[in-house]
């Protein structure tokens, strides 16, 4: 990690122990030469008001530092609803919704509905097939074990 991502890093995990961002966590920090994305999440979910209150607070310390120079572009904002899910902490708000998860030892990916966690355990319910040949199956997923998962939107 370079040393202005690792200033950064260091900042904004400042910032997520003050008591107005105690849900909110880092996902990722990307940067170029003049441009930084901080991604963030929240365990109630991402609010436009604290993007917007971490943004400023982050404009602060950039602007006081000038670790990034005078003149840089700063995006704070949550993941999206199409990013894939990286952290054991994102999965809990998503329960009851459909999710496909990609195990990095299988070729297979699991595809039905988020039922719930414990520990780093993610349970999944999936249906296959139809009518008599209809096949339900309950999978315990460890949370290491996974290569890539998405929530899969409903439209």
């Amino acid at each position: 990690m370079d040393s202005v991502l690792a200033q950064l890093t260091s900042h904004l995990d400042k910032v997520l122990k003050e008591e107005d961002f105690n849900d909110c966590f880092l996902i990722n920090i990307e940067r170029n030469e003049s441009k930084v994305q901080v991604f963030i999440d929240a365990d109630n979910g991402m609010t436009f008001e604290n993007c917007r209150k971490i943004s400023r607070l982050l404009e602060a310390f950039l602007d006081e530092s000038l670790i990034m120079g005078e003149k840089y572009t700063l995006e704070v904002s949550s993941p999206g609803a199409s990013a894939p899910l990286k952290l054991l902490r994102q999965y809990q708000q998503h329960v009851g919704r459909k999710i496909k998860i990609s195990l990095l030892d299988e070729e297979k990916e699991i595809e039905g509905v988020f039922t719930g966690m414990k520990d780093n355990l993610i349970f999944v319910h999936s249906e296959s097939g139809k009518g008599k040949k209809k096949i339900e199956e309950d999978h315990t997923i460890e949370f290491e074990k996974i290569d890539k998962s998405y929530i899969l939107l409903a439209f």
